[in-house]
């Protein structure tokens, strides 16, 4: 090895090393936050509106967020809240289903990193079935409001989506 690649060697590895040791690992609140990022739908061959995605991003400082198999009754049933929205007389008013079991909400699954770190972000989709619940619809105009809770109950903020107007 010549002497400048040694001195160079020599010079950059300390360097290197004191400048990645400086980085610091992102630290969230323990409780969860969400941001919407995004919605698309997906259009049936008679060109109506079928399938509705919605892309929330999250984080989380204890990375608590998912709920386990054994997790089914109150309150961990859920943990993806959303309520589906409509545009009626310029006003957003929820879409209530006939049947007061139903709703929108849903389950994560388990999400916690392995290792000591437990720091977590990350994207979260759901996909509705619009075709379906454009049933219940009286405007064609719709929006979500959505949060999620993590382990420890610890409520996200609400997010509401903009409004999108569905072909039905």
């Amino acid at each position: 090895m010549k002497l400048y690649t040694k001195i160079v060697l020599i010079l950059f590895i300390p360097l290197f090393a004191g400048l990645t040791g400086c980085i610091k690992e992102e630290q969230y609140p323990l409780e969860p936050k969400i941001e919407y990022k995004s919605y698309q739908t997906y259009t049936a061959l008679d060109g109506k509106d079928s399938l509705g995605k919605i892309t929330i991003s999250y984080t989380d400082g204890d990375g608590n967020i998912g709920l386990f198999s054994w997790d089914t009754v109150e309150p961990r049933k859920y943990n993806f809240y959303l309520k589906f929205m409509q545009l009626i007389d310029n006003k957003l008013e929820e879409v209530k289903p006939v049947d007061s079991s139903i709703n929108f909400n849903a389950r994560i699954p388990i999400l916690t990193p392995a290792g000591k770190n437990k720091n977590i972000k990350g994207d979260i989709s759901m996909t509705l079935e619009l075709y379906f619940a454009s049933q219940m619809l009286q405007s064609d105009v719709i929006a979500f409001e959505i949060y999620i809770k993590d382990r420890d109950l610890n409520k996200s903020n609400v997010v509401v989506t903009p409004m999108f107007t569905i072909k039905r």
